[in-house]
């Protein structure tokens, strides 16, 4: 079997599609389709389960796909360390992250780590969860940091995740906001201000809040989503927004009084679950194992000294 009909094979079982697959591939379709029934032949075995109406694999195909994605990410990452060790070439680190840890954890783990590791290429990439997750599978990325309990990430089967310490939900707001002046804030109270929310944030965990955060509710005075923070820290100085967020995003905010945290009775408990993901059957480079540590280890320190 020839390692091309593998990686092609790889890469149409991720995309489930003969045409995307021929595409990422840089293949017509028929040269893709004649490269798998090659690898078919020479396996004995049918990898495609043609007679059904959606893209399937068949029980030897995924079989080959699970360990396929293992031959190749073992020779990818012996090519990789024997010329980072010969100094053809730099070691390469590509990582993700969504929005919200890009700031407050990316950003601080990328600074230690460049600063123990100049020589190695570094290449940050700042998107929503989902595309981050596509390009990991594509092999575009070594690993990502995201939410992956309300995303359902940590139940996939082909990744793996390493959690991070717990982030709490919190509302938010200006220091003078009319809400700091009262001496019980309930949810409802809410209601008479705009609000700010993560574009992203899962629909089952806005239904915990009722309709607060549905613009055709008969009270509606404003909502504003958002997938950078930073811009929003701006606007709520300008005008009675408030704002939930996770509260690592806001902590020096919080800390320095340009944020204040409200007491909101009534608000359900929602803890942002942050975790390192990567592929489960892809080895990680001598770099990246690095990275996760000096992550792990000075995530878990923070935990501590907090």
């Amino acid at each position: 079997m020839e390692l091309r009909h593998l990686r092609h094979f790889i890469v149409l079982a991720r995309l489930k599609s003969f045409s995307k697959a021929a595409n990422e591939l840089h293949l017509a379709q028929p040269s893709l389709s004649r490269s798998i029934q090659k690898m078919e032949e020479r396996l004995g075995a049918s990898l495609l389960a043609r007679d059904e109406k959606h893209f399937a694999l068949t029980e030897y195909g995924r079989l080959v796909l699970a360990q396929g994605e293992l031959i190749v990410s073992q020779l990818e990452y012996l090519e990789s360390e024997i010329k980072a060790k010969q100094g053809l070439e730099k070691a390469r680190l590509i990582i993700g992250a969504s929005p919200i840890p890009s700031n407050s954890i990316m950003g601080p783990a990328v600074g230690r780590f460049m600063r123990d590791n100049p020589d190695i290429s570094l290449e940050l990439k700042v998107e929503s969860w989902s595309r981050l997750y596509k390009q990991l599978l594509k092999g575009q990325l070594d690993m990502f940091i995201a939410e992956t309990n309300a995303t359902l990430l940590d139940q996939r089967d082909n990744v793996i995740t390493q959690s991070l310490p717990q982030s709490q939900a919190i509302f938010c707001c200006r220091p003078n906001h009319p809400l700091t002046g009262l001496n019980t804030v309930y949810l409802p109270s809410l209601r008479d201000y705009p609000l700010g929310l993560p574009s992203a944030m899962p629909q089952l965990l806005k239904q915990r809040f009722d309709d607060l955060f549905d613009e055709d509710r008969h009270d509606f005075v404003g909502l504003v989503k958002y997938a950078q923070f930073q811009p929003i820290k701006s606007a709520i100085k300008e005008c009675d927004m408030v704002v939930i967020t996770p509260d690592i995003s806001v902590r020096e905010e919080l800390a320095s009084g340009e944020l204040v945290a409200l007491d909101v009775v009534g608000m359900p408990s929602i803890k942002a679950s942050f975790s390192l993901v990567s592929m489960k059957n892809r080895r990680l480079s001598h770099s990246a194992e690095q990275f996760i540590d000096s992550l792990l280890t000075n995530a878990s320190a923070k935990v501590v000294g907090f």
